[in-house]
């Protein structure tokens, strides 16, 4: 049974070995020729750090990306970072507030931004009459 044990932790840490390897790199998403989000991510001994840069853009009423603007060469520094198998989830300051962000890992190398808003951001959103941002695809370069 030790042995059992042991072997199902070895192949847990692998994993996420594994993932932190392969989420680990520059990561973007473009809208009409213009780069609007970079994400930079670095691993070292098991932790993940990093940061992002957003550019302004709107959705449209399917929460689809309508229009964007270039990011800021200044990367906000993550915190909070967590990586479960394929699901990273980190957040960032941004003035007074902070967002919170899950990237997940798609099949072909390709990733997936998502923002994790709370319900009071939900309810101001729908008060305006503005929809919840679809992910964002992301490329690794």
């Amino acid at each position: 049974m030790k042995t059992l044990a042991l072997v199902v932790a070895i192949a847990a840490v692998s994993s996420v070995q594994s993932d932190s390897t392969s989420i680990a790199g520059s990561w973007t998403a473009r809208f009409d020729g213009r780069t609007f989000v970079t994400l930079e991510l670095k691993t070292a001994n098991g932790t993940i750090t990093g940061g992002i840069s957003m550019g302004n853009f709107e959705v449209d009423s399917q929460g689809a990306v309508r229009r964007a603007d270039e990011s800021p060469r200044a990367l906000t520094a993550i915190f909070d970072v967590k990586l479960r198998a394929s699901l990273l989830t980190f957040s960032r300051k941004d003035g007074d507030s902070t967002n919170r962000f899950e990237v997940r890992l798609l099949d072909g190398g390709d990733a997936e931004l998502r923002f994790l808003f709370d319900d009071e951001d939900l309810e101001e959103f729908a008060a305006d009459g503005i929809p919840t941002p679809k992910p964002i695809h992301l490329k690794k370069q």
